[in-house]
């Protein structure tokens, strides 16, 4: 489900890249979306890009820096197995591309008292 999904909105966004006329600009290519955790909002020469899905997210805004130009910038989020997360944070444009990584525990993990304990508290 999250596969297609991700598929058919990545295609979209793709194609209207593909298709970019010289004097079209980002918002007039961008279709609105708010469906299923997927959001697409265009405005003045960008858009936002939010995806959360099953535990996995991705945030970013395409701009429209010139002619031809745009400036990519967002975050990716996944959970892994082990209570593990992976957050990768990017940024691309006509400097080039840059991403950062890091892994961290997950830090909502509740943890659970034996009954022992908890009459132990109690007095």
């Amino acid at each position: 489900m999250f596969t297609k999904l991700l598929g058919s909105v990545l295609l979209i966004l793709f194609l209207n890249e593909v298709t970019l006329a010289p004097t079209a600009s980002v918002t007039s290519l961008v279709p609105s979306i708010n469906d299923n955790g997927v959001i697409v909002l265009p405005y003045d020469n960008k858009y936002y890009l939010r995806i959360d899905i099953e535990g996995t997210g991705r945030e970013e805004t395409v701009e429209e820096i010139g002619p031809d130009q745009l400036q990519v910038k967002g975050t990716f989020g996944q959970p892994f197995p082990g209570s593990k997360y992976l957050l990768v944070t990017y940024e691309a444009g006509p400097n080039g591309y840059v991403a950062k990584y890091s892994l961290s525990e997950l830090q909502n993990q509740v943890q659970h008292l034996p009954p022992a304990a908890l009459k132990t508290a109690a007095g």
